[in-house]
């Protein structure tokens, strides 16, 4: 599904608001050289990628009602194509919505990566190098990239790309579809299917008087405050 630049850059601003930290592979297991081997010779990961072009962000307070295109989008369509069916491949269709592909999750995977900010040109570095690889894997393995395999190669290969402790040269690899799939998620639970999906129903009516935050709401703020290093603690 291709979406228009205004509700990307709205789906990117809601989307910075929330938090899914990147897992890190078992690193122990990597630094003594353990892991779970692959079932392949592994190619080597990329040195590099398209350095990012001289862009600016969209600045403290971005008119979101009518936005200006602040930055290019990176993914060619041969990487798109690739983002979309990873996302079925993640979050698959079900009774209840559409895969993740499907609903239009890479674009905003798209826009995520090509903001100038350094979390997101973090995962930009991550996403373009681990697709380069999946590509240079996919031939190596079966002489095609990997949007052209079957079905069930395509799963074989993200099969081995899940892994608690993967060996050292699969970490990176790992690293990259592990964080691929934290970016499909937060995509995909922001739109109304996900939401739909997990069963938000949003704001509800309360009857009678408002009964207050509950001890663990409090509880939370408390905590959250401490956190912040201000003072004060939650209302009775």
């Amino acid at each position: 599904m291709t979406l228009d630049r205004r509700t990307t850059l709205q789906w990117f601003a809601a989307a910075t608001t929330l938090s899914l930290a990147p897992w890190t592979p078992a690193l122990g297991a990597v630094a003594k050289g353990a892991g779970t081997p692959p079932p392949f010779d592994v190619v080597d990961w990329p040195a590099q990628v398209v350095p990012l072009p001289a862009t600016k962000g969209y600045g403290r307070d971005p008119d979101l009602t009518d936005p200006k295109v602040p930055w290019p989008l990176t993914l060619t369509p041969s990487q798109r194509a690739a983002i979309d069916l990873l996302g079925d491949m993640i979050l698959p269709a079900d009774a209840a919505s559409p895969g993740a592909g499907k609903l239009g999750v890479g674009a905003f995977i798209d826009e995520w990566i090509s903001a100038p900010y350094p979390r997101q040109q973090d995962d930009r570095t991550s996403v373009l190098a681990g697709l380069t690889w999946l590509d240079a894997q996919s031939r190596a393995l079966h002489g095609a990239p990997f949007v052209n395999l079957s079905a069930a190669r395509r799963s074989l290969l993200l099969d081995a790309l899940t892994s608690a402790a993967p060996a050292p040269a699969m970490a990176k690899p790992v690293a990259f579809m592990d964080r691929l799939r934290n970016l499909f998620v937060l995509g995909f639970y922001s739109l109304p299917e996900g939401k739909a999906d997990m069963g938000f129903i949003g704001d509800q009516v309360t009857e009678g008087p408002y009964p207050g935050p509950d001890a663990k709401a409090l509880a939370h703020f408390d905590a959250l405050m401490k956190e912040l290093k201000l003072n004060g603690t939650a209302p009775a």
